[in-house]
C-alpha cells in the first residue's frame, strides 16, 4: 500500500511534463511506495536511499532503455532535473 505524497511533501503537487518525467516519477513512486510524485519533489522528502535510488535506475533501464546511475539522482534528486539528466545522457536526447 503506497502512502501519501502529503504525509512527505507540504508544497503543493506539480504534475511531471512529458514522457520522461512521467516515467520517471511513476517509478520513484513506486519503488519509494508513494501514491505520486511531482516534477518539483525531492527524491530525499520521501526517504530515498542508496539501495531505492539503485532499484530506480535498474527500473528505469529495464522498463524504459534508459541508462541511468544512482549517482545522478544523488545529484540532482529533484524528479525535474534528474529526469532531464536522464534524458540528456541517453539516446533520449539523439533522438529529439
Amino acid at each position: 500500500m503506497s502512502e501519501s505524497r502529503e504525509q512527505f511533501v507540504d508544497s503543493a503537487y506539480v504534475a511531471p511534463d512529458g514522457e520522461v518525467e512521467q516515467s520517471v516519477a511513476h517509478i520513484i513512486a513506486d519503488v519509494l511506495a508513494v501514491d505520486r510524485v511531482g516534477r518539483t519533489d525531492s527524491f530525499y522528502d520521501f526517504g530515498g536511499t542508496s539501495l531505492a535510488a539503485i532499484k530506480i535506475c535498474a527500473r528505469l533501464e529495464q522498463e524504459r532503455g534508459w541508462r541511468a546511475e544512482p549517482a545522478w539522482l544523488f545529484m540532482n534528486d529533484v524528479v525535474a532535473d534528474f529526469a532531464l539528466r536522464v534524458w540528456s545522457e541517453s539516446a533520449l536526447a539523439a533522438e529529439a
